[in-house]
C-alpha cells in the first residue's frame, strides 16, 4: 500500500506542475479573460473562461491530492483512513468535475463549429449542462450532510459515494459520446477525428473505473488502486489532447519540465536510498548536514546530464526536432551568407526554415502584404527599426510549432533581421556609389565640353596662323593642312555628345590632329603612331588620347627650342588597353605638371572620366624617364566597356 501511495504522490506532483504551468502560460498567451490583460499572440480557438477554469481546478485538484497522500506517509502513527480537511476538500472538489467536463464538451463540439446552425448552440445540447450544474452540487451537499449527521446517512455510505460518482461520470461520458458522434461530420481534420476517438475511449475507461470502484469493497487494495487511477484521469485527458491536437503551443514545456520533475524525484529518491546508510552513520553535530550534502553530490551532479539527455530525446522522438538551437543558426546562416539581394535572402531563408521546423514558413518584409488565414506569427525587428513577419502556415505534413520552436524561430528571425539590414546597407551603399559615379561622369562630361570649347579656338587660331604662313611657301602642304583641320573639327563636332568611340576612329583623329600640329611646327616636330589593335576595335572614352597629345604639345614640344618628338603607342592585349603618349619636352622643375605637383584641367578631366567609367580598374600615370629624356603619359583601362 505504501508503494501505491508513493507512486500516486509522484503522479499528483506531476499533475499539479503540468496543469499549473498550463494555467500560467494560458494566462500569458490567451486573449483577455475576466479582465486579465495578456499579450501577443492572440487567443486560440475555443480557449475561454471555462477552459481556464478547468486548468485551475485540475491544478488545485492534484495539489490537494498530493498533500492528502503525503500526510499519512510523512506523519507516523496517523491511520490512513482518518479524515481531515484535505480529504473533505478533495471529496468536495470531485463534484466540480462533472459539470465542468460537460461544459467543455459543449464548447468544443456544439458552440465551436464552423456552421451557423452549430454556432447557435441548440437547446437540447445546452440544457443537460445546466442540469449537471445543479445535480452535481446537490449530490455533494446530500452526501456531506449525511456524513456530518445533518440528515439520515445512506448505508453503506462508501458504496453510496461510489455509486454517486459512477452515475455522475457515466452521465458525463454518455453526453460526451453523443456529442462527439453527432458532430463528427463537422470535424476540420483527421487529427481532430482521432482526438475524438481517443476521448471516447477515455470516457468509456473512466466510466468502467468508477463502476468498478462502486462495486468493489472500499477496503481492498484493488479499489484503492482503481480510485487513484480515477483521480489521475485529468492527466490522461491532457496528454491525449496535447498528443493528438497539439492545441497549446506551450505543451512541450509542460511535458519536458513535468518529466524532469518526475526524473529529479526518482533520481533524488534513489540517491537517498543508496546514501541513507552512510548518512545514518555520520556523527551528529553541525557538520552532519554538510557531510550529507557531500554524500548526495553524485546524484545532484547527474541531474544536468539527465536533463540534457531527456530533453534531446524528447525533442527527437516526440516533438520531431532535428536541429538544436546552435545547429539551426548555422544551417540558416549557411544559406543566407551568399545572398546578394532581398529576394534571394528571403527564398533561401524560407527553404532552410522549412527544413529546420518541418513546416512551411513564409517571410513578409511588409506586414501589410501578409495573407489572411490561421498562422502562428513571429515578428522580428531589424537594427534600423524595420519589421519582418514570419507566418507559419499549416499543411498536410506540417508540424505544429510549440513554445520552444517559436522561441527558436524568434532567435532565427533576429538573425534574419541583421542579415536583411546588412544587404539593405550594402545596396544603399552601392546606390550611393552609383549616384556618385554618375555625378562624376556628368561632371567629366561637362568639363569635357568646356575643354573642347576652350581648346578649339586656341587650336584653330594656331592652325590658321600656320596655314597662312604655308600658303606662300608650300601651297600643297597648306592645302593638306586645311583638309586635316577640317577633319579634326568634323570629328570634334560629331563626338561632342558621344562619350564613347571606337579606338580606330580615335587613332585616325589623333593622326589628323598631329598632322595639323606638324603643319604648325614644321620640320621641328616629328610624330610617330604605333598602334596594334585587333578588329573590331574596342570602344574607349572619346578624346582621351587627343587630350594626352594636346598636353604633350602644349607642355612638351612647345616648351623646347630644339627638335620635338611625339610618339603615340597603343596596345590592346590581355583584356586591357594601354594608351601612351611620349614627348621629349622638359621634365619636372620646368613648369611641367606631374601628379605630385597637381594637374591641369585636361589631365584632371581624364582622370575623373576614367574613375567614373572604370573605378579603380583604370589609371592615368605621368612619368618622367630622365635617362631617355622623355615624359610618358600612360592610360591603362579594361578592354570591356563598363559604363555608357
Amino acid at each position: 500500500m505504501t508503494a501505491v501511495s508513493l507512486a500516486f504522490l509522484v503522479v499528483c506532483m506531476f499533475g499539479a506542475f503540468a496543469y499549473g504551468s498550463a494555467t500560467l502560460m494560458t494566462l500569458r498567451q490567451a486573449s483577455p479573460v475576466w479582465g486579465l490583460r495578456v499579450g501577443h499572440p492572440p487567443a486560440r480557438a475555443g480557449l475561454d473562461g471555462i477552459s481556464l477554469t478547468m486548468f485551475v481546478v485540475c491544478t488545485v485538484w492534484f495539489a490537494l491530492n498530493a498533500a492528502a497522500e503525503f500526510r499519512p506517509l510523512a506523519v507516523a502513527g496517523r491511520p490512513y483512513e482518518s479524515s481531515s480537511w484535505l480529504d473533505l476538500a478533495v471529496f468536495a472538489l470531485t463534484f466540480v468535475f462533472p459539470p465542468l467536463i460537460m461544459h467543455v464538451v459543449y464548447r468544443e463540439h456544439v458552440e465551436c463549429r464552423g456552421t451557423a446552425r452549430a454556432q447557435q448552440g441548440p437547446a437540447r445540447w445546452r440544457w443537460p449542462v445546466w442540469v449537471m450544474y445543479a445535480a452535481s452540487p446537490a449530490a455533494a451537499v446530500f452526501l456531506l450532510g449525511g456524513a456530518f449527521g445533518l440528515w439520515a446517512r445512506p448505508t453503506p455510505f462508501g458504496r453510496a459515494i461510489g455509486l454517486t460518482f459512477a452515475v455522475l461520470f457515466s452521465a458525463v461520458s454518455l453526453y460526451a459520446t453523443l456529442a462527439t458522434l453527432r458532430w463528427r461530420a463537422h470535424e476540420p481534420s483527421k487529427r481532430r477525428l482521432r482526438l475524438g476517438n481517443a476521448m471516447l475511449s477515455l470516457f468509456f475507461l473512466l466510466t468502467m473505473v468508477f463502476a468498478t470502484a462502486a462495486i468493489l469493497d472500499n477496503r481492498t487494495l484493488l479499489v484503492e488502486i482503481v480510485q487513484r487511477v480515477a483521480k489521475s484521469a485529468p492527466i490522461l485527458f491532457l496528454a491525449v489532447a496535447m498528443y493528438f491536437e497539439n492545441r497549446f503551443e506551450f505543451y512541450d514545456l509542460v511535458i519536458k519540465r513535468g518529466l524532469m520533475l518526475v526524473t529529479m524525484i526518482l533520481a533524488l529518491g534513489l540517491g537517498f536510498t543508496v546514501a541513507q546508510p552512510f548518512i545514518e552513520a555520520l556523527p551528529p553535530g553541525p557538520l552532519r548536514p554538510w557531510l550529507a550534502a557531500a554524500v548526495l553530490a553524485p546524484p545532484a551532479m547527474a541531474l544536468p546530464w539527465l536533463w540534457r539527455t531527456l530533453s534531446s530525446g524528447l525533442d527527437r522522438l516526440w516533438f520531431g526536432r532535428e536541429f538544436t538551437a546552435v545547429d539551426a543558426v548555422k544551417h540558416l546562416l549557411g544559406a543566407m551568407q551568399p545572398a546578394t539581394s532581398e529576394a534571394t535572402l528571403v527564398t533561401e531563408a524560407e527553404r532552410r526554415l522549412a527544413e529546420i521546423f518541418t513546416a512551411p514558413i513564409t517571410i513578409h518584409l511588409d506586414a501589410a502584404t501578409a495573407p489572411d488565414g490561421p498562422a502562428a506569427e513571429v515578428e522580428a525587428s531589424t537594427p534600423s527599426g524595420g519589421r519582418v513577419e514570419f507566418a507559419v502556415r499549416g499543411g498536410p505534413n506540417a508540424r505544429r510549432l510549440l513554445s520552444e520552436d517559436l522561441s527558436m524561430l524568434r532567435s532565427l528571425a533576429s538573425v534574419f533581421g541583421f542579415m536583411l539590414e546588412t544587404i539593405r546597407l550594402q545596396h544603399k551603399r552601392q546606390e550611393q556609389e552609383l549616384v556618385a559615379q554618375e555625378l562624376r561622369l556628368q561632371t567629366s562630361r561637362s568639363e569635357l565640353k568646356a575643354l573642347r570649347a576652350q581648346i578649339n579656338p586656341h587650336f584653330l587660331f594656331n592652325a590658321l596662323n600656320a596655314i597662312a604662313s604655308l600658303i606662300h611657301t608650300d601651297p600643297g602642304r597648306a592645302d593638306e593642312a586645311v583638309e586635316q583641320l577640317a577633319e579634326v573639327f568634323r570629328y570634334t563636332l560629331r563626338r561632342s555628345d558621344s562619350e564613347w568611340a571606337p579606338l580606330d576612329q580615335e587613332l585616325a583623329f589623333a593622326r589628323a590632329y598631329l598632322d595639323v600640329e606638324r603643319a604648325r611646327f614644321g620640320p621641328r616636330l616629328t610624330c610617330l603612331v604605333d598602334a596594334a589593335v585587333a578588329s573590331p576595335a574596342p570602344p574607349v572614352p572619346s578624346m582621351l588620347l587627343q587630350t594626352l597629345i594636346e598636353n604633350a604639345v602644349k607642355h612638351g614640344v612647345s616648351q623646347t627650342r630644339g627638335p620635338g618628338r611625339i610618339e603615340v603607342v597603343v596596345r590592346a592585349a590581355g583584356g586591357e588597353i594601354t594608351l601612351e603618349v611620349r614627348d621629349n619636352g622638359p621634365g619636372p622643375g620646368s613648369g611641367r605638371a606631374l601628379p605630385s605637383d597637381g594637374e591641369g584641367f585636361g589631365l584632371r578631366s581624364v582622370r575623373e572620366r576614367l574613375a567614373g567609367h572604370f573605378g579603380d580598374r583604370a589609371a592615368l600615370a605621368l612619368i618622367r624617364d630622365e635617362e631617355a629624356g622623355v615624359t610618358i603619359a600612360r592610360i591603362t583601362m579594361p578592354m570591356a566597356r563598363v559604363a555608357a
